[in-house]
């Protein structure tokens, strides 16, 4: 899907879902780190972005979760301490992935889109410290571990059904021409 399919708006029942997601991603981004520290668990990383970028692949929705991913990416490395460009690399580069694996795997389960988000996560980790070690350039990513990462993913993981489950209800669900709704 080019970027005629992109704009072609006439199909679609709600010309608002897709705008209003990416609304969602940008104020979570913005409002993270202030929701974190009042919560008090800034030891935790709870992404939303990607079971947004998720429920995107499964509805073929590629070109728009790519650029969801590129532009949050930099819209996190606008707010985090690192180099500029490394957040948007890491969500663009799995984003590409997951989108290859999509052949292989059946998006519309639950329990894939599940596992997904916690291995979205665990790479991007993975991805971020790999980087970041590689090329110091005196700022540095947030001290994060295997098991923090791995308690991250699996918060996220729990938050995952019901706000695919939200997004499924909200955008349409099967009575979209290009998607179909998510099983548990």
């Amino acid at each position: 899907m080019g970027i005629g399919g992109f704009l072609k708006l006439g199909e679609e029942n709600n010309v608002f879902f897709y705008p209003v997601i990416w609304l969602l991603c940008g104020l979570f981004v913005i409002l993270r780190g202030g929701i974190t520290h009042l919560v008090g668990i800034e030891w935790v990383d709870i992404d939303l972005i990607p079971i947004f970028l998720i429920y995107l692949i499964a509805k073929d929705q590629d070109f728009r979760a790519g650029l969801l991913a590129f532009v949050m990416g930099i819209l996190t490395d606008i707010f985090a301490p690192c180099q500029l460009g490394l957040f948007a690399f890491a969500y663009s580069a799995i984003v590409l992935g997951i989108t290859y694996c999509r052949r292989f795997l059946d998006f519309t389960k639950m329990r894939t889109s599940i596992l997904l988000v916690a291995l979205f996560l665990v790479a991007k980790w993975s991805l971020l410290v790999t980087v970041s070690r590689i090329f110091p350039l005196g700022q540095s990513i947030p001290a994060i571990t295997f098991p923090l990462v791995s308690i991250s993913a699996l918060m996220t993981s729990m938050i995952a059904p019901f706000l695919l489950r939200l997004l499924d209800l909200v955008g349409g669900g099967e009575n979209r021409s290009h998607g179909t709704a998510f099983r548990f």
